[in-house]
């Protein structure tokens, strides 16, 4: 998409709308791009394929955000059928509004990629590791929203490994099954079933209950014998009197004294 043709030759653009004139049976959809007319609007937020995807201008701008939003991966197969992952970090996002009488839209992520082979490893422990110093040099840096999948980059504690960052798959929002209301009643109807629970119809007719014959089958046998537990008392201490504690020290005072007089 050349905004000038190579060679002297019409960009894209401009033989596209050349081409939908000159071809009758075309769908409508391409005939309206073909018009050329299309209004450019950035974001800082995406919703796509249960992800919320931010950009770094939209971060940078907000430091206490609880979460960061900006790491996607997305997987390339060229001619041969080989696949190549690559992972990269969202820096704006761009929607794309073709003019016409159908709202015609689509979304592009500008993103940074990591170089597959020089910025790409796993490591012993299976985990997928990115190199930030070692990006895809070129003008491919936009990727269709709907294409892509959010990862979280960690960095490593340890200052040696400090160049990588260890990959973490994030898992979409629309995939994770949150029960409601209705799923607790139909668990509880499965079990029911599963376990044969059987309730009795009640009964059509009330009935009364005689309060004094309820009484008098509460007492007790009189032919059975209670024996009640003795109940032990405090211990008593011994008090010594006066004249034992007076006794002792005149005792000590003699002995002390026989010991001077010696």
């Amino acid at each position: 998409m050349r905004r000038n043709g190579l060679q002297g030759r019409p960009n894209f653009v401009t033989w596209f709308k050349d081409h939908v004139l000159i071809v009758g049976n075309v769908h409508q959809d391409l005939r309206q791009l073909s018009y050329g007319y299309i209004a450019v609007r950035s974001y800082g937020r995406y919703d796509v394929n249960g992800f919320r995807f931010r950009s770094t201008i939209w971060e940078d701008a907000r430091p206490l955000a609880a979460t960061c939003n900006t790491g996607v991966v997305t997987t390339a197969i060229d001619d041969d059928g080989r696949e190549t992952i690559y992972y990269g970090i969202i820096k704006d996002i761009f929607e794309l509004r073709f003019a016409g009488n159908k709202d015609l839209r689509v979304t592009f992520f500008y993103c940074d990629w990591f170089d597959p082979n020089r910025g790409t490893r796993e490591n012993q422990f299976g985990m997928v590791e990115v190199k930030p110093g070692e990006l895809v040099r070129g003008q491919d840096n936009f990727i269709l929203a709907h294409q892509c999948e959010q990862v979280y980059y960690m960095t490593y504690p340890c200052s040696k490994l400090s160049a990588w960052w260890v990959v973490y798959k994030v898992n979409p929002r629309e995939r994770l099954h949150i029960p409601d209301d209705d799923c607790y009643r139909q668990c509880l109807l499965e079990d029911e079933e599963n376990y044969g629970i059987i309730q009795e119809d009640e009964l059509a007719n009330s009935f009364n209950v005689a309060i004094s014959e309820a009484l008098d089958s509460l007492v007790g046998d009189p032919n059975v014998e209670v024996v009640k537990k003795r109940k032990r008392g405090p211990t008593k201490k011994k008090k010594e009197t006066l004249n034992g504690i007076l006794g002792k020290q005149r005792d000590k005072l003699i002995l002390i004294l026989m010991i001077i007089d010696k």
